[in-house]
């Protein structure tokens, strides 16, 4: 009877996720699946035009490509300023009409991306549409 109860306790062990068979193993949970709760519909980049290598950037940005945003708490100009990223390169801020609230959210820990819905050439300006989401 004890190995029966041994040969279960060990099957239950490997589907809960515990890493191998050593005492003491630690448990290893799946994290869940995460979803992207669109925060902003539309809105453009700012600040393209003070991009030095604007023209290169904007070549290799496609619709469908996802943003990066890092906050910039110590910008002179907005204290929730957030740069945006396209393959790791800057390509302007997240407009300051509406960069309060994703501001205060990444402060607080929440994961906050965009994704290039749209692009487009007027004269020397790369407006670049994304749609803002919160990964959670």
């Amino acid at each position: 009877m004890e190995a029966v109860q041994e040969t279960t306790l060990a099957t239950i062990a490997k589907t809960l996720g515990f890493a191998g068979d050593a005492p003491g193993a630690a448990l290893q949970v799946p994290m869940p699946f995460s979803q992207h709760i669109v925060l902003v519909e539309d809105i453009h980049v700012a600040g393209t035009t003070h991009v030095a290598d604007i023209d290169e950037i904007v070549s290799d940005v496609q619709v469908g490509h996802e943003l990066v945003f890092e906050r910039d708490p110590g910008n002179s100009y907005d204290c929730w300023a957030i740069r945006v990223f396209a393959g790791g390169r800057r390509v302007g801020y997240v407009p300051c009409d509406c960069n309060e609230i994703l501001a205060r959210l990444m402060d607080a820990g929440k994961r906050i991306a965009g994704q290039v819905t749209a692009k487009e050439r007027i004269g020397a300006w790369h407006k670049i549409h994304m749609e803002v989401y919160l990964d959670d």
